[in-house]
């Protein structure tokens, strides 16, 4: 079975710059769980552990900063 997780390009997370859209509409997040945050740097960081792999995030990222990994 493969499993599908978002990962952040660093040098293209801008959260400074834009309205935390990927943290706001995370499904994961609306219910209660930390599945992105941001770390120390204010860079968005998604646990591997928690990604549904949705692809939510990547939609609504104004910096295209975000992709999706196919792991087995």
């Amino acid at each position: 079975m493969v499993h599908r997780v978002a990962v952040v390009d660093r040098d293209l997370c801008q959260s400074k710059k834009c309205g935390l859209e990927c943290i706001r509409d995370c499904p994961v997040n609306i219910n209660g769980e930390d599945c992105i945050h941001l770390d120390e740097e204010k860079i968005a960081l998604i646990s591997e552990e928690l990604c549904i792999g949705c692809g939510i995030c990547i939609k609504v990222c104004p910096f295209d900063a975000i992709d999706i990994l196919n792991l087995s």
